[in-house]
């Protein structure tokens, strides 16, 4: 039996924003924020861990590889 598979498609919009301010240019810090597309949900962060952990509620992304993406 064939099974019609759609792919499963997770969507995410990811923004940084750099520090404007008196320090020097090289010294600015960067916040991000991201969303998950289909729930709407946003996530705003400075460590890009905590970022990966966002993703990682809604992918398995543990056992990824670049392999896998080709």
């Amino acid at each position: 039996m064939e099974h019609d598979s759609q792919p499963n498609i997770i969507s995410f919009v990811l923004r940084f924003v750099r520090e404007s301010g008196d320090q020097p240019e090289d010294s600015r810090q960067y916040r991000g924020s991201i969303r998950h597309i289909q729930t709407d949900e946003e996530f705003v962060f400075t460590q890009w861990e905590d970022a990966i952990n966002f993703i990682q509620d809604y992918v398995s992304i543990e056992n990824m590889s670049i392999e896998d993406q080709q």
